[in-house]
């Protein structure tokens, strides 16, 4: 089991009865090495998916929170009011309590 560099450098190392009976071992490992490897990218590429559906989903809460606000806004009494006014309608407040029929 004694080697050199000028073995490892000129492949006279890979003859040796030792290391041929390691190939298996060899492949298995460079498989898992792969596998970590690819394991590895898919699991950066799903980060990256989920950080950029946070972002849409934080964009998307925005987005309703400010169209709620402008809502509320438009649906004061007194908005309406102001809005038919300027439309020119005929409609009027009712200065009069509700009645509750019974």
């Amino acid at each position: 089991m004694k080697f050199s560099i000028k073995d490892i450098l000129s492949g006279d190392i890979l003859a040796q009865q030792w290391v041929r009976r390691q190939y298996k071992l060899t492949l298995l490992i460079c498989g898992l090495f792969f596998v970590y490897i690819y394991f590895g990218y898919q699991s950066e590429r799903q980060q990256d998916r989920l950080n950029d559906l946070n972002k849409e989903l934080q964009d998307a809460y925005f987005t309703q929170q400010t169209i709620n606000a402008q809502v509320m806004t438009m649906t004061r009494q007194s908005s309406i009011s102001k809005l038919l006014e300027e439309q020119g309608s005929n409609l009027k407040e009712s200065h009069r309590s509700a009645i509750k029929i019974e």
